[in-house]
């Protein structure tokens, strides 16, 4: 192994990290020297800088004070560099972004996106029909392909009308029993054609009415093709949506419309209604879910957007929550950056993308309060089960002044906290007790039915 360059490269979103511009010279992005790697190291700066700053206080030699001043300039990052690396002599040429390029330098800068998420090949091909074309040779008839089908995940290469696996990974997950998913249409009450994702149990029989989870997230699309296939059992985040599937519960996945209010649209929190019970209604018209024992859960914007309902409808017979906020006055504090000496001026920013909360909290407090749960924390009769971790970006004083407002009201609510762990938890121990919480939640709060 030899060394070529030791730089940083910027996640290039959907365009490719790198590009041949010939058989030994290769191409790619690299950071400015002072910008930080955010996207690599998100979810730990906080907690890093934080021990090294606790552990500087307890010795009590140096002073931790972190200053930061009202007129303390924005931090100005480097640009983007672009590098031409020989990969065989090691030898690297460095390009300001906006310089005078060469062209085949300017070609890889203006490369093209790729379509997100990418489009799989469909059926009838000789490929499984969820993989996705990710090279081809220009002068010869060889394709590669990545697949992630319920049983493995492969590489494929597929040369004069034959395919062959070059690499396969995550056979385990061939022994588990797939779940049976059904597509289904559905009008909201806004009037909107739409679809929903069922996700049966395994063992699920015709006519059975079992208890579901109705899994939320506003702006969602649930479309018929294989483009985005979020709920295969070989899916690699830690949100498998099966393993409530395995457990007997019916999964809906609805496809929730909303309108931006910075284009005339109605407020975020009154569009979820349109969608959530006429999904369920649906899933219940179709014969497959109990109407007694519906449950909503969700993550991030997810978990806000199911804390707003329990608050709308008593429908629910119970709500999980993780990573949601609850109180969009305070949504304010960000560990990532809380260790940074440079201010951080982007909440707004989020909240107007996330809430489309245009305005500063000052100058529009009913709107703030009309979207945060907190504020309609008396309507909630359904037990709440809130995770969230430390770490997370969203603080985790959502959850606890959600928790702290139900106990008050003396709901039954359950917060459960994971120390080092942010947006998405990492750890496998944490993962899999996450998931042992839910589940037992879930089955405490909807006991074995009369089938």
């Amino acid at each position: 192994m030899r060394v070529l360059i030791e730089r940083n490269l910027p996640f290039p979103g959907t365009r490719t990290f790198f590009q041949w511009l010939d058989n030994s010279t290769l191409a790619c992005e690299l950071t400015g020297k002072n910008r930080p790697t955010l996207w690599l190291d998100l979810e730990k700066r906080g907690a890093v800088a934080s021990a090294k700053a606790w552990e500087k206080a307890w010795a009590g030699r140096e002073p931790t004070a972190s200053r930061l001043t009202s007129d303390q300039p924005a931090a100005e990052f480097e640009t983007i560099e672009l590098c031409s690396l020989n990969v065989e002599t090691g030898q690297y040429e460095i390009f300001s972004r906006d310089s005078d390029l060469p062209a085949r330098m300017e070609s890889f800068r203006d490369r093209p996106e790729r379509e997100f998420p990418p489009r799989c090949v469909g059926f009838g091909k000789i490929v499984p029909p969820e993989s996705v074309l990710v090279a081809s040779h220009p002068e010869t008839d060889q394709s590669i392909y990545l697949v992630r089908s319920d049983d493995a995940t492969r590489v494929i290469r597929l040369t004069a009308g034959e395919a062959s696996t070059v690499f396969e990974t995550d056979t385990h997950m061939g022994e588990v029993i797939p779940s049976r998913t059904q597509v289904l249409p559905f009008k909201t009450s806004a009037g909107q054609d739409a679809k929903l994702r069922c996700i049966l149990p395994p063992d699920y029989k015709e006519g059975e009415r079992r208890p579901a989870v109705l899994w939320v997230y506003p702006g969602f699309t649930v479309g018929d093709d294989l483009a985005h296939r979020q709920h295969l059992i070989n899916e690699p985040g830690c949100f498998n949506l099966h393993l409530l599937a395995a457990h007997g519960f019916v999964v809906i996945i609805p496809s929730m419309p909303v309108e931006d209010e910075r284009r005339g649209g109605r407020e975020l929190a009154d569009c979820l209604m349109d969608s959530a019970l006429p999904a369920c209604e649906a899933a219940i018209d179709a014969g497959y879910v109990d109407r007694k024992h519906v449950h909503v859960a969700g993550h991030s914007l997810g978990g806000w957007a199911a804390l707003m309902l329990l608050t709308k409808t008593p429908f629910f017979r119970s709500g999980i929550a993780m990573a949601g906020t609850s109180n969009l006055l305070s949504l304010t504090d960000d560990v990532r950056f809380r260790y940074d000496s440079i201010p951080d001026d982007s909440r707004q920013a989020g909240t107007a993308e996330n809430y489309y909360l245009t305005e500063p909290p000052w100058r529009t407090p009913d709107r703030y309060i009309r979207n945060s749960p907190l504020f309609s924390v008396e309507n909630i009769s359904a037990p709440v089960l809130m995770l969230h971790g430390d770490q997370d970006y969203v603080e985790i004083g959502q959850s606890e002044q959600m928790f702290a407002a139900l106990r008050l009201l003396g709901r039954k609510a359950e917060l459960v906290r994971y120390w080092g762990e942010a947006h998405v938890f990492e750890s496998p121990a944490n993962i899999e007790d996450a998931w042992r919480r839910i589940l037992r939640w879930l089955e405490q709060s909807s006991p074995a039915l009369s089938l």
